[in-house]
């Protein structure tokens, strides 16, 4: 399997996860018991904004290409700043009409995550860190960019510290979304789970978060994934996603661990899911699960790839793409 089909597998899965806990993502574990999960064809704000930060990535490489110089969390802010347009919100700063916000698709709203839109709204200037003290699970479910397209694993960390800031300002939601960074980078370059595990280097919750998944009991059982949280905050959302990709015999399986519970199933299957894609890319990229937007994850992940590692002239290439950049 080549890194440009992990790249692609890995924005896939994390998209069918973010599907598949769509519609119960505010249902309690008796109610899904009850009823049943029933995806979603479309995928909510989590799959979203992943979109939209790896378009700001990849607007950053260019600039920078052409430049010479480039601070990507402004260009990502930017680019976050366009989905807040689509989700009806009025940013300070000017915005423009290139790019994803132009597909009428990702105007759709689906529970959009406050915390995420209270910070975008309140922003003056592109790359102003969030002035609020939330570790939301928002820091870490768009996070994946962040390490498809890093050149090392340093890189990794500090794309996913400084992007996560710009809407929670909590030192554990960003620690958390460095952590998965630093985890799917580590799986993108041929880890095992175990060694990816091993390559985490922050605070003490975060450790704890990680230990707790690796050695929970391997029933993949609802009540276990709730004793290791809800997913509403991120160290709790990566800890029920990696118990899921640890546990999970396949990529059905491992979702359903990942979102059968009662929290925020969308969020912390869709974080699995960017987990699984890297683990299990030929099952991710075989799913025949009824998706809208393939296409769009299809292009977005494999201009990643080229701008993970841009020959000369990559900039002019995508200026003729998107005029306007």
């Amino acid at each position: 399997m080549t890194d440009d089909d992990k790249i692609h597998a890995c924005l896939l899965g994390g998209a069918i996860g973010d599907a598949m806990g769509a519609n119960i993502e505010f249902w309690s574990l008796a109610h899904i018991r009850d009823h049943g999960i029933r995806p979603a064809r479309h995928f909510t704000d989590d799959t979203q904004m992943a979109l939209f930060t790896a378009e700001g990535l990849i607007r950053a490489v260019v600039r920078a290409q052409s430049r010479g110089i480039c601070a990507p969390e402004g260009v990502v802010h930017h680019a976050l700043l366009r989905w807040y347009r689509t989700q009806g919100g009025r940013p300070m700063m000017q915005t423009c009409d290139v790019g994803l916000i132009a597909d009428s698709r990702l105007h759709a709203e689906h529970a959009p995550g406050m915390t995420c839109l209270s910070a975008l709204k309140a922003a003056a200037h592109f790359g102003q860190p969030a002035r609020n003290d939330s570790k939301g699970c928002g820091t870490i479910m768009r996070v994946a960019p962040c390490a498809l397209i890093a050149r090392d694993a340093e890189q990794a960390e500090r794309l996913a510290r400084d992007t996560s800031a710009l809407t929670h300002g909590h030192v554990l939601g960003q620690e958390a979304a460095v952590a998965q960074a630093r985890i799917l980078y580590e799986l993108l370059h041929d880890a095992t789970l175990e060694d990816a595990m091993h390559a985490v280097r922050l605070s003490p919750p975060i450790m704890r978060a990680i230990h707790l998944a690796m050695t929970a009991p391997a029933d993949g059982a609802p009540e276990t994934v709730e004793r290791l949280g809800a997913g509403w905050v991120a160290e709790e959302a990566l800890s029920i996603a990696i118990y899921a990709a640890r546990v999970g015999r396949t990529l059905d399986d491992a979702l359903r661990i990942a979102l059968v519970h009662s929290g925020d199933s969308d969020s912390t299957a869709a974080i699995a899911g960017n987990l699984l894609g890297l683990l299990r890319p030929a099952e991710v990229l075989a799913s025949d699960m009824p998706l809208d937007g393939r296409d769009l994850i299809a292009r977005i992940a494999q201009d990643l790839v080229v701008a993970s590692n841009p020959g000369e002239g990559f900039a002019d290439k995508m200026f003729n793409l998107y005029p306007g950049w």
